[in-house]
């Protein structure tokens, strides 16, 4: 009987345990204002990405047509200029009586395209491509793409540089132009008496076939 009331004991004892430790509460992670009190920073539902997204590959197969009239169809795709505004067409005409720059005929193909020119400033490559007179055949581009005018603008030497978050446009120097540039300018130096071979010439046979 003895054994049986120990038994109990120790099964009450372990099941008051149990429930004792059932009632203290886990801690509870902090939330985003309670970490970061002097942010702004809200806690924001769960976002998922559209499953039409705009800026991703479409397949040929996935354009869409609106119909306008009988015989009409309009397609509902945007245009490669509007998602991609380097892809715009654009016509340049600059007045020829205006002595342009590089930095005018840039500024004035960007206008309304939705970018701005980069700043010059401290960078000599950029102010030496910008001061420079815009060329007779620039002062009349397109129509043609964005990217494809603006790197008309630039030249062979300078590559067009994009700011994608500020929609600034830059250019940088091409290295390895630059270096084939300074390369063929550099001077051939002459040939000293090291390298040069000198054979011995011949003596020509007598035209009487004797000695004389």
């Amino acid at each position: 009987m003895s054994f049986r009331l120990h038994h109990f004991s120790l099964l009450a004892a372990g099941c008051a345990v149990a429930a004792l430790s059932g009632c203290v509460q886990q801690p509870v992670a902090p939330s985003l204002a309670e970490q970061y009190p002097d942010s702004q920073q809200l806690e924001l539902p769960s976002y998922q990405p559209i499953a039409n997204d705009l800026y991703a590959e479409q397949k040929q197969d996935q354009r869409e047509v609106l119909r306008t009239g009988r015989y009409t169809l309009v397609s509902t795709t945007a245009q490669a200029g509007q998602s991609n505004l380097l892809e715009q067409t654009v016509q340049v005409r600059i007045p020829t009586r205006l002595k342009a720059t590089v930095a005018d005929g840039v500024k004035h193909t960007l206008d309304r395209s939705g970018y701005q020119l980069c700043s010059a400033k401290g960078k000599p490559a950029l102010e030496t491509l910008f001061s420079r007179p815009l060329p007779a055949a620039h002062y009349e581009l397109g129509p043609m793409p964005l990217h494809a005018a603006l790197q008309l603008l630039g030249g062979p030497s300078y590559q067009l540089q994009v700011e994608p978050v500020t929609r600034e446009v830059c250019y940088g120097l091409r290295v390895a132009r630059l270096t084939q540039a300074t390369a063929s300018d550099a001077p051939v130096a002459p040939p000293t008496s090291s390298n040069v071979q000198v054979s011995p010439v011949p003596d020509s046979p007598s035209l009487g076939g004797g000695q004389p």
